[in-house]
């Protein structure tokens, strides 16, 4: 795959499929250097699979959600908030253990977060996900839905099943130690059994030194490379994007231009890319519409907001 390509899909009941966590954000109201110095919260949707249908779905895509919530009211509440945005819910489970809640720092940086994971963990197989993917163009997961059992083994087997079914397939690997199965060795297993099965990564640089180890952006780039055939995509903060494929490597600078805070920033950014290969642009074209509408949405609170259409946001970020 090649920075110049673009991808040509099959005509398909669902554009885009997400599959992972699916939770409630406690988001600080204040500016707080660790959630120890947090009084209030704000409760908002949250969990990136979920952010990425809910955008896309705004955007007129149609999207599915593959996840697990709880039999109570936070939920309730996102069960709600999913089919007022006409994300199909087919693919969500009602678990008998509590919805997960995160609570998350405001902030202009890189937030810090605290998970109290329960519902989310406890996605079982069904056919009902099998015909989600059967009917997307586009298959999309996070490492929170590799981090313990029983949702890894449902996770590998829907991964392995899109492969088998040639969708292309997008993955989010925000590894983090806090999140993952005490005594497994999450960054081994996703390098030697999630990567090669994999079209496309959007690693933070976080998301990168925590999954490889410290290393300079050059480091980073080429071990992904060694992991297989990837188009790499790190997002670097205010210092923009690098997008790499076998031959090239290419920056493109932020065009954020107040942030108000980071929660959703690369959901946004993923919904927009993905509104650009769907609409036929090629993957440089797209990687430019993820960048303007990381920049939109760092200008809201929340994790998710009403994302324009491409020459919208162009126009927006052009201005001075």
């Amino acid at each position: 795959m090649r920075l110049d390509d673009k991808i040509n899909f099959e005509a398909s009941l669902y554009d885009v499929v997400t599959m992972g966590e699916l939770l409630i954000d406690m988001i600080s109201i204040d500016y707080v250097p660790t959630l120890k110095e947090a009084i209030n919260f704000q409760k908002t949707f949250g969990g990136s699979p979920g952010n990425i249908a809910v955008n896309l779905a705004k955007m007129n895509y149609k999207t599915a959600l593959i996840s697990s919530i709880g039999a109570d009211d936070f939920g309730r509440f996102l069960m709600g908030f999913l089919q007022e945005q006409s994300v199909d819910t087919k693919g969500i489970q009602i678990s008998d253990t509590n919805t997960s809640v995160v609570f998350v720092t405001k902030s202009k940086e890189n937030p810090l977060f605290l998970p109290v994971r329960f519902a989310d963990l406890a996605l079982s197989l069904k056919k009902e996900q099998l015909f989600l993917i059967d009917n997307t163009k586009i298959f999309h997961f996070t490492a929170w839905a590799l981090s313990h059992e029983p949702i890894r083994k449902v996770t590998m087997a829907l991964l392995e099943y899109a492969r088998s079914k040639k969708k292309l397939i997008t993955f989010d690997p925000n590894y983090r130690n806090v999140l993952w199965e005490k005594g497994h060795d999450g960054p081994d297993f996703i390098r030697s059994k999630v990567l090669p099965l994999v079209d496309i990564i959007k690693p933070s640089e976080s998301d990168a030194e925590h999954l490889l180890g410290k290393g300079s952006l050059d480091d980073y780039a080429m071990k992904f490379k060694d992991t297989g055939n990837l188009l790499v995509m790190m997002t670097l903060g205010a210092e923009g994007l690098m997008a790499m494929d076998d031959e090239e490597i290419i920056y493109i600078p932020s065009h954020a231009k107040e942030v108000v805070d980071t929660t959703g920033a690369g959901d946004a950014f993923w919904s927009g890319f993905m509104a650009g290969i769907l609409n036929g642009k090629t993957i440089r074209e797209a990687l430019l519409q993820g960048s303007y509408s990381a920049a939109y949405k760092l200008e809201t609170m929340g994790a998710v907001c009403e994302l324009p259409d491409a020459l919208t946001l162009e126009l927006w970020a052009r201005q001075s």
